[in-house]
This record gives C-alpha cells, sequence and structure tokens, in this order.
C-alpha cells in the first residue's frame, strides 16, 4: 500500500483561467483576512506574511525550527461549497528553503455536514530546496461532502517554504449520471432492517418502497424486490405476475416465494458456522447445477458459499416443490432448490434465502456475496466474474497459464526471466507486435495477489471475444503479469525473496527515499516494510521490469495493489512522471468503469461502518516514491489501483475479478 501522496508540477501555460474559490490566494492582505494558522506559532514554528518576498509581491511564509509540521488553512468556517462530482484544482507557487529531509505539500480536505472527513487528498513536492515552482492538486468532490478546505503545508525539516497565487478553481461541474434504473421494493419489514438498508445501499435512489398504487411505480421499473417475513399479501403476487409476464425480473426472498406458491420454504444444514478453515467454510453454500445472470461468475459444479448465521441453515424449497417454468439454479446439500428461476411470460422471478445471511463483511465468507444473485437477477450480473475455488500456489497459477495459452491461439506465453527465490517470471501475451504496447501486472507486493486471478480472467474474456468492444488485437499488443512477485506470493509476503519491496526499486526519487525500521531490529533493512535494496533495478523481477519497459512502443500501464481497509482501496494512485493527458483520461476510465459496476457489488471492509458499492471511488497524484510506476509511465499514460485484496483464500474472487475486468476494459477504452 503507498501511504503518502505526490505533487504535479507545472509550467503556469498549463493553467486555463477560472474563478478562484479562495479569499486573498496572493497574500497582499493580512492572513487573518482569511487563512488559518492550523499549527499555532511556537518555539517549533512559525507562519507570517512577508511583503515583497512572494513570485510577485506578498507571500506567505511558513517555517519549522524544529522538524514538525506546520499547516495554513482556509475554508474551516464552511464558506467553501462545491458540487460533489466537480474536478477541482488547488494550485500554488512555492520556493523552499528547507533543508534535505523537509517536504511541503498541498492537501485538499472535503469535509461532510458533521465536520467529518470525506477524502483527504494530499500533493507531496520534491523536498529540500528549490526556487519558485508551481504545483497542483486536482481529485473530483466524492459524494457526501458539504464543504471544502485547502491546506497549504510543511513537514519533517528545518527551513522556510514561501507559497503564493493560491488558487482554488472548478476545472469542471459535475457530469450528470444517468438515473439509477428503479427496482421496486415490496416488503413488510422496517425501513432499518440490515437487509432493506442494504438494498437502498446497492440500489440507490433507485430503490423505491411500494406505496400507495404499485402499479404505477412498476410501470417504470427495471426490476422489483420483494423481501417478507411474514405473508406475502393477496394483492402483491398477482402484480408481480403480470410485471413479470410483460417483461420485468423479480427478485423474491426464498420465505415469500415459497409462500406465493402455497407452499413453505425448509431449513436445511448446509455447513457449521463454527468452523475457522476457510477452505471448509467456502464448501457450506448452495451448488451451482445451472449457469445464470443469477450465479453468474461460478461455473456449474461450483458451491457458492452463502449460510444463515448463527444456525448455518438456509431456507430452500421442499424437494417435491414444483411450479410451471421452474428451473433450479443451486442445490442444498441433498439436492434442495436452493437458487431458483422462474419463467412466467418475457420475465423471470428469481429467489433464494437472502434474510438469513449476515452483512457482506470481508471476513464473512458465508455472506460475502449476499446480495450477488439479487443484482444478477435484476439485470447487473458480475459480467466478467470469475470464482476460483482456491489460492494456487505459484506453479499452479503458471499451470492455469499454460492452459490458456494451449486453449486459446490469441494468448501466448512467455519467460520473463529470473524471479529472486529460484522462481520464473512468466507473462501472457496477446495482440500484433508494433501495435501501441499495453502493460498489465499485478502483486508487487506478493500477499496484495487476487488482482492477479483477474488479469488471467481478462486474457480469457479477450481470447473468448468478449472483449470486442473494446479490445481490438489487431491495434494493440498486450503483456500481462499476473504475479510479478512470484516468492512473494507463495510465502504471502509483501517483499520478495531477498526481503525488497519491489514497488521500490525504481530510481525515481531512490536515493531521498526514507524507509523505516519495521521489524525494530535497529536499521533499516531487509524485510522492512518498505526496504528499497540496496540500489534500484537490482533485484531480478525489477530488471525484468526495466527490459519491458524500455520498449519504444510502450503505451499505457495498469499496476494492481491492494488491502482490506476502505481508507486505502477503491482508488487510483497518478504517476507524477506521466503524459500530462493522464489525468483526464484515468477520469474517464473511471466514469466507465464505474457507470457499469455501479448497483452490481456491495461489501463492507475494514474501516468501514455498513456496506457500500465496491467502485473506483476517486484518483489522487502519487508521491515522489521510487515506485515502478515512476519509472513505466514516465511520459507515457497509466495508474495504479488499490483494490480490496490480500484475504486468507478465495473466496471473494468473482467481485475481484469482475472489478480487474472492467478496469482493464475501461482502460482499453479510455486511452486508446
Amino acid at each position: 500500500m503507498i501511504r503518502v501522496f505526490g505533487a504535479m508540477m507545472l509550467c503556469a501555460a498549463t493553467f486555463a483561467s477560472a474563478a478562484n474559490l479562495l479569499v486573498n490566494g496572493g497574500f497582499e492582505d493580512e492572513l487573518t483576512s482569511a487563512w488559518e494558522r492550523r499549527t499555532p506559532d511556537s518555539a517549533a514554528r512559525k507562519i507570517w506574511r512577508a511583503t515583497g518576498e512572494g513570485r510577485s509581491g506578498a507571500a506567505a511564509v511558513l517555517e519549522n525550527v524544529e522538524p514538525v509540521q506546520t499547516r495554513l488553512r482556509q475554508g474551516h468556517d464552511r464558506s467553501i461549497k462545491i458540487k460533489p462530482g466537480s474536478r477541482i484544482e488547488l494550485t500554488a507557487w512555492i520556493k523552499s528553503a528547507m533543508n534535505a529531509e523537509g517536504v511541503t505539500s498541498l492537501q485538499i480536505y472535503c469535509m461532510n455536514e458533521k465536520g467529518g472527513i470525506v477524502s483527504q487528498p494530499i500533493a507531496v513536492g520534491p523536498g529540500g530546496t528549490f526556487d519558485w515552482t508551481r504545483f497542483r492538486l486536482r481529485t473530483v468532490v466524492p459524494e457526501g461532502t458539504a464543504y471544502v478546505m485547502a491546506y497549504l503545508q510543511i513537514n519533517q525539516g528545518v527551513g522556510k517554504a514561501w507559497f503564493d497565487d493560491v488558487a482554488l478553481t472548478v476545472r469542471q461541474p459535475p457530469e450528470p449520471l444517468p438515473p439509477e434504473p428503479t427496482v421496486v421494493l415490496f416488503s413488510d419489514l422496517p425501513d432499518d432492517h440490515a437487509t432493506v438498508k442494504n438494498a437502498k445501499i446497492l440500489f440507490g435512489a433507485g430503490l423505491v418502497k411500494a406505496t400507495g398504487t404499485p402499479t404505477t411505480a412498476l410501470a417504470n421499473a427495471a426490476g422489483a424486490l420483494a423481501l417478507y417475513d411474514g405473508a406475502l399479501s393477496s394483492e402483491v403476487w398477482p402484480m408481480l405476475k403480470g410485471f413479470t409476464e410483460k417483461g420485468g425480473r423479480v427478485f423474491m426472498d426464498m420465505r415469500c416465494f415459497a409462500a406465493a406458491h402455497g407452499s413453505a420454504a425448509v431449513a436445511v444444514k448446509v455447513g457449521d458456522p463454527a468452523v475457522k478453515n476457510l477452505q471448509a467454510q467456502m464448501q457450506a453454500g448452495l451448488k451451482v447445477v445451472r449457469e445464470d445472470d443469477a450465479t453468474a461468475g461460478f461455473a456449474t459444479g461450483q458451491v457458492i458459499p452463502r449460510m444463515g448465521w448463527t444456525d448455518g441453515k438456509l431456507l430452500v424449497l421442499p424437494q417435491d416443490f414444483s411450479a410451471e417454468g421452474l428451473e433450479v439454479l443451486a442445490e442444498g446439500p441433498s439436492g434442495e432448490p436452493g437458487l431458483v428461476k422462474q419463467t412466467i411470460g418475457k420475465g423471470r422471478i428469481t429467489a433464494c434465502d437472502l434474510l438469513s445471511l449476515r452483512e457482506p463483511f470481508y471476513r464473512n465468507v458465508d455472506a460475502y456475496h449476499a446480495f450477488t444473485p439479487v443484482s444478477g437477477a435484476l439485470g447487473n450480473p458480475a459480467s466478467f466474474g470469475q470464482y476460483y475455488p482456491k489460492k494456487m500456489p505459484y506453479d499452479g497459477v503458471v499451470a492455469e497459464m499454460r492452459r490458456l495459452a494451449e486453449k486459446y491461439p490469441a494468448i501466448s506465453i512467455e519467460d520473463e526471466g529470473e524471479a529472486s527465490g529460484g522462481y520464473r517470471l512468466w507473462s501472457l501475451n496477446l495482440g500484433t507486435p508494433g501495435k501501441p504496447f499495453y502493460f498489465l501486472y499485478s502483486s508487487a507486493h506478493g500477499s496484495e495477489w487476487e488482482p492477479g486471478y483477474g488479469l488471467m480472467t481478462f486474457a480469457r474474456h479477450i481470447a473468448e471475444g468478449r472483449m470486442r468492444d473494446a479490445v481490438d488485437l489487431s491495434a494493440v499488443r498486450i503483456k500481462i503479469i499476473p504475479l510479478i512477485n512470484p516468492s512473494g506470493y507463495d510465502k504471502r509476503q509483501r517483499q520478495n525473496a531477498n526481503g525488497v519491496d519491489l514497488n521500490r526499486q525504481g530510481d525515481y526519487r531512490w536515493e531521498r527515499y526514507k524507509g523505516r525500521d519495521s521489524n525494530n531490529d535497529g536499521a533499516y533493512g531487509p524485510f522492512d516494510y518498505d526496504w528499497k535494496g540496496a540500489a534500484p533495478f537490482t533485484e531480478p523481477e525489477a530488471v525484468a521490469y526495466k527490459r519491458i519497459i524500455s520498449d519504444p512502443t510502450l503505451h499505457c500501464i495498469l499496476d494492481f495493489h491492494g488491502n482490506t481497509s476502505v481508507k486505502a482501496n477503491k482508488f487510483g494512485i497518478l504517476p507524477v512522471t506521466a503524459h500530462p493527458d493522464n489525468e483526464d483520461r484515468a477520469l474517464a476510465m473511471q466514469r466507465i468503469a464505474n457507470l457499469r459496476l455501479r448497483g452490481r457489488h456491495l461489501l463492507r471492509q475494514n474501516d468501514e461502518k455498513e456496506p457500500s458499492q465496491y467502485l473506483l471511488d476517486f484518483l489522487i497524484p502519487n508521491s515522489g516514491i521510487p515506485g515502478l510506476m515512476n519509472n513505466g509511465a514516465a511520459g507515457r499514460f497509466g495508474f495504479l489501483i488499490e483494490m480490496t485484496c490480500g484475504y486468507g483464500e478465495s473466496y471473494g474472487t468473482v467481485l475481484q475479478t469482475d472489478f480487474v475486468c472492467e478496469m482493464c476494459r475501461a482502460l482499453f477504452i479510455a486511452y486508446r
């Protein structure tokens, strides 16, 4: 995980004029007119206005007498209100007389009504001493933002920094999103019931509760959701049948589906909640017997992990249940109909037990895909997801790569050379030599492994022709290294076999990078969290990387990382060295992917109070760390994506591979 983010340095000609939302951005008036010392003056620090020391006129000066953080801000009075979805930019001219350890930075805080932080992107300068240079920080104001604050900062070292001509502008107003599809909710559950609340999160403003005359709402609906713990009212079932006959899609909890047919759902034991072994937990659920939108991502014969909490039971249909147009999609342990689809007229009704499941938390194997059949049945299935029933050893991954190359003529496998620990690096290759070259890779940190499975899945979908709308193999060349750190993958560790963090092996500001002695052995070195190695590009994996990116046809790079905290994933990191148009293309890619993913996946991660839709939430600039991307994308295009991964097993791979494939698909559209 990359924890510090960097600045973009620009020339003045880069900027178009726009209204400055900051007051006294040129510091021609006293600071107290709009600016606040977030860190009060003390023996360790001070802030003042210096007449005649600015790039033009006066400047704000931040000085560290000791290596502390010193901050000047505006917007603390909630005066800066910007519509969510707006693309904004904070710029400043900065001059520094800090020592080598000192860094300057710009930061934007997007705050909610309660004063909580929604996002806090930061752009970090090069540090040390430099003359007047213009810096920028760009971001998109996230949903839930009530007001915005701008911060000017110095940190770590001692010395002074001058700030002048600071501006906060709106580069582009919000792009209107198409309305979310209407899903009508029929339910006897209270609005604060966990399943109802989660449905509201998944379908957003599109979820409309049936009140008054439900037939009116159904007339314009994309689907209907029926969740009843008690008896289904006599009026509802005829309405749902009529809606389905005309081509509508309906999802029903198994309780009310059985009741609507004059039957009763029965409870069957599918697993033991007390079992701790992840593989055993993954076998507790419903076995797929027919592939369908509601089972998307799971192949016939695979088990969808799904179990009631806390008794290990699910409600299913009686084995002698029958209804016209009924198909069983997944079965319980003894063949009970556990996930079913009924075709009525031009439409379909899908049903399974939803109310018995707990929330889709990332550690809840039994409920991770709780809503996957719901979103699939109502028209937004995991289009590219693929369930991997277990985490394979590296040899198994290579065997899978060979299998893909043998099965699909469009794919070839290549030996990319030595990796540490006696391993070899392997790649999947598609497309036409000499055409613009796209390089996709994952797992530079070996414990962040699931995106690599997503990249293999993406290669398969290309070879099967499912990406023709995005990828023209006659016009591009693609190289995919699913696992660029084989030893770290097998050992479930961040570093490679030599204890080196491969994503600190680039030569961009390598000398200045200061890691930390995370293992407390008294020295920064091998197997510390972010040990950068003895010199840039000395590890065999980094040597192979450098050779690949030296290709003159290289056009775009995409790198996947991740973790399990909502504070540290669901975003993209833009390399500071990339082409000037990289940021706008990345924003276009984000929009393309999110429009398709909206309403598809629901997940709660660490540091998250409730589940949320799994989207690429925002983009931020990268810091000046010696990450591989800062070399690979230098003067070119691309970025790094942090996503949910690093699990103990493969139970999350439908969401994870689907997300990776959607990101890759959007990349090939936005970066043509």
